[in-house]
């Protein structure tokens, strides 16, 4: 899910036009009880709001697109190019690939994901830390559901096991993205890999308590092809002292340096704010505007969003557990806004209005009238 932030990142560099007939377009996440009935929204676009409405995409189509774009461009990508390990140097930074290949740059973005070894090279005490929770999910098709006349997509439906996510997918809707998170010891990798593969199982643990479902999620717990079957192990990491390394020569983006669980689906969109900000500085760097300083401001502004995305991940995922958990839970702890609800308040202005690049075009021209 792509909310405005970064439509208007991607829209600025012309990728948004290639893309959005290839997307389902939509403005809300609602929120329904075990009577079908809608008891909250949460806005993820709007394009009265915030500019843009939201759109689910598959990846893969996004990245083929992004890909094509760079082909035309004479942008060459390199595959099969795994790094193993990375060393800073006075004049820039040496790397080394799992195909025997190395490379230096005098500036390395780290921009591998949650597990990342550029990250590795700066904090290797820092790894990813399982949340504790498993989202288990599948695809069906919309018209094997009993979805109700007049019943508001997508959503998610709270019920006595927690919330059960119904989120339609490809241009027309037909397809919907469906499944719910629950508790899950942590598992080793090969674990990991074992319980991807064991289809079975996964479809199993959504079937449990199916009865305590209200009937559309019934319906599709009946739809579920077993071999469409899949999870997403929730991990995060702690905020990092830093997401720069001292002499600036490498700096972290998008999952290496906050991995951010997906309840609110902002993980891909803060990414592409990190990369949109970041190139812009990049470009206008000169001696009045060092990188030293520009990244050093970069970082400040990003480290602040990405804190108050957190934030609200935290309440979100607070808001899907079963029903018995949530009650323990302290005052705050759940978001809920009733301005949101009437969906007039706009209070997610704060994440979904600003631009990326113009927000670093300021920082420019600040670091210009410092050095003057």
């Amino acid at each position: 899910m792509l909310s405005p932030n970064a439509l208007r990142v991607l829209d600025s560099i012309g990728v948004y036009e290639r893309v959005r007939d290839k997307a389902l377009h939509f403005d809300v996440l609602y929120f329904k009880d075990d009577k079908d009935q809608t008891t909250d929204k949460y806005y993820f676009g709007s394009s009265e709001l915030y500019g843009y409405k939201a759109i689910r995409i598959l990846r893969k189509t996004l990245l083929d697109e992004m890909k094509a774009m760079m082909w035309e461009r004479g942008i060459a990508i390199h595959y099969d190019c795994k790094v193993t390990s990375v060393t800073e140097g006075p004049d820039g930074v040496d790397f080394a690939f799992a195909n025997g290949k190395e490379a230096s740059a005098p500036l390395l973005i780290g921009a591998d994901g949650i597990h990342s070894t550029v990250r590795s090279a700066l904090f290797p005490q820092v790894k990813p830390i399982y949340a504790g929770f498993l989202g288990i999910n599948c695809h069906v098709q919309r018209s094997q559901l009993r979805i109700p006349e007049g019943y508001d997509l997508p959503a998610t439906v709270m019920a006595k096991p927690g919330g059960f996510l119904l989120v339609p997918q490809k241009p027309d809707g037909s397809e919907l993205f469906v499944g719910s998170q629950r508790r899950f010891p942590e598992l080793d990798s090969a674990g990991w890999e074992a319980l991807r593969n064991d289809k079975q199982k996964l479809y199993d643990m959504l079937q449990e308590n199916k009865d305590d479902w209200p009937d559309v999620v019934q319906s599709v717990l009946e739809a579920m092809p077993i071999d469409r079957m899949g999870f997403w192990a929730f991990y995060g990491i702690l905020p990092l002292p830093s997401w720069l390394s001292d002499s600036k020569q490498i700096i972290l983006v998008g999952d290496a340096a906050h991995a951010i669980p997906p309840t609110v689906g902002q993980g891909a969109n803060q990414a592409l704010e990190d990369v949109r900000a970041l190139a812009t500085l990049l470009a206008k760097l000169s001696p009045e505007v060092p990188l030293d300083k520009a990244a050093a401001q970069w970082q400040s502004y990003r480290q602040d969003r990405i804190t108050k995305v957190l934030e609200l991940t935290q309440q979100m995922n607070a808001k899907r557990l079963p029903e018995a958990e949530r009650a323990k839970l302290p005052p705050g702890a759940i978001w809920s806004d009733q301005s949101l609800t009437c969906g007039e308040g706009g209070e997610l202005r704060w994440l979904f209005e600003p631009d990326l690049a113009k927000e670093a075009e300021k920082w420019v021209e600040d670091l210009k009238r410092a050095a003057r």
